[in-house]
């Protein structure tokens, strides 16, 4: 079985290294399918009773039936686009439950007190981190030659063909070491088989590739997470820090997160004739999309002007356009049109006779999908976990329930900006959440192991 577990953990690796890789679906499927046998075969030969693995998770799983047989109800008897809803049920959905259901065969299959589990996290670091090294390696190759002929430093996209699938991977990696940093720091344990100076390098590398990747949503996560991490610190820590020392702290924390919000801010060069005055104009002009309808088709329509007589600024423009359509389309379709990645772009052909594509929201496009029931119930999804977690954390300590949180946080936080409710990055996450969900309820602890 050693051979077997050996095979299964570098396959796991491999899953997720090859995941965010642009035009690899089949082998991400025949990875994801070979990892479900390794961890199942593992299981089934150590007698592993999965009921009993699934009783501390009952309630977050049973959220995830319901909302897939309500994603089957609108479907058949709602949705105008059958055929298209059950496609991308099939396609993206059930991708999502199968990753879920390998998560679970991990940590499932991993007995108390072995390194399996540990085996398994650390594949998957190391998978992540092979992703920033190569982008730190590029700004180190690139950016010194745009620096001598004096150009502007580009985005490093890295092996995922965009700097913002990049940036998903960078912060999933900041997840992994902020768990297991504190961890180490409040309870001296520890999910990563690492040394604590590899995991501070760890972090340093990670920062480097979040500013070569210059993602405005990937930096406002990270201060989450940090904000998220101190929040943890100071509240374990609140019995022995004095009031003026955690009153400092407080401080702290935000002005660092103010700081963070300002970085994100102007990570992106804004055109110097940018103001308060024009940012409200534009929102304005924005609103109204009867009139100005560039949101649709920005060939077909100019883009309106502001009443200076310059242009607005496109990506505001266009964001809070789209938002507006969205909230509009969930008002006239609140059981949702049928579940798919562009559930949008369906939204507008159906009601203008054109559009495409998403709207740069997962949670928008799932509501505009699965209606106001659907998207209840996914945040009853993360509401549930989030309590599972806290409360586990609490009670044993459990690393993997640090981990569950800043997974929670990383994905919740990055759904409302950008759509990731879809493809790989909905695969990797459910993936993550099966295996630390099931490893924080195990009715042994993880073992403790000094190290920081």
């Amino acid at each position: 079985m050693k051979k077997v577990a050996f095979i299964g953990v570098v396959l796991l690796g491999l899953l997720f290294f090859v995941m965010p890789l642009p035009r690899t679906i089949s082998l991400r499927d025949l990875l994801l399918v070979l990892v479900l046998g390794c961890f199942a075969y593992l299981a089934w030969r150590r007698g592993v009773k999965i009921g009993a693995a699934l009783h501390g998770i009952s309630v977050p799983i049973g959220i995830l039936v319901a909302l897939t047989l309500w994603m089957y109800v609108l479907a058949f008897f709602i949705s105008h686009e059958t055929s298209w809803s059950l496609n991308e049920i099939h396609s993206q959905w059930w991708r999502g439950l199968i990753s879920f259901a390998a998560g679970v065969l991990i940590a499932t299959a991993a007995r108390p007190g072995d390194e399996l589990g540990k085996q398994a996290l650390l594949a998957v670091f190391i998978a992540l981190l092979a992703h920033v090294i190569y982008i730190d390696a590029m700004v180190l190759y690139q950016w010194p030659q745009t620096w001598m002929h004096g150009g502007e430093f580009n985005r490093i996209s890295g092996f995922a063909g965009g700097a913002d699938k990049s940036n998903y991977v960078t912060n999933v990696l900041f997840c992994f070491v902020f768990a297991d940093l504190l961890s180490r720091r409040l309870y001296a344990k520890n999910f990563l088989a690492l040394d604590a100076r590899a995991l501070w390098a760890t972090l340093a590398l990670t920062l480097l590739s979040m500013f070569a990747e210059r993602m405005r949503n990937g930096v406002i996560v990270f201060v989450l997470l940090l904000a998220l991490a101190v929040l943890l610190y100071l509240q374990s820590r609140r019995g022995s820090i004095k009031k003026i020392t955690l009153a400092a702290s407080a401080a702290a924390l935000l002005v660092v997160t103010l700081g963070g919000f300002t970085l994100a801010a102007f990570i992106k060069p804004v055109p110097s004739t940018v103001s308060f005055s024009t940012v409200i104009d534009t929102v304005a002009i924005a609103w109204d999309t009867e009139k100005y309808k560039s949101w649709q088709d920005e060939k077909k329509y100019a883009m309106p002007k502001l009443p200076n007589g310059e242009p607005v600024d496109p990506s505001l423009y266009q964001r809070v356009a789209w938002f507006k359509q969205g909230l509009l389309l969930i008002k006239d379709n609140p059981l949702g049109i049928g579940f798919g990645r562009n559930a949008y772009g369906h939204g507008l052909q159906a009601k203008y006779g054109a559009g495409r594509g998403h709207s740069h929201s997962g949670i928008l496009d799932f509501a505009i999908g699965t209606g106001v029931p659907g998207m209840l119930l996914w945040l009853m999804f993360f509401v549930s976990l989030s309590v599972l977690a806290y409360r586990r954390y609490r009670a044993t300590h459990s690393a993997a329930a640090l981990l569950l949180m800043f997974l929670l946080l990383d994905f919740g936080a990055r759904m409302f900006g950008d759509s990731v409710i879809r493809d790989h990055m909905l695969q990797q996450f459910m993936l993550l959440v099966g295996v630390s969900c099931v490893l924080m309820t195990a009715k042994t602890a993880l073992p403790k192991k000094s190290s920081a």
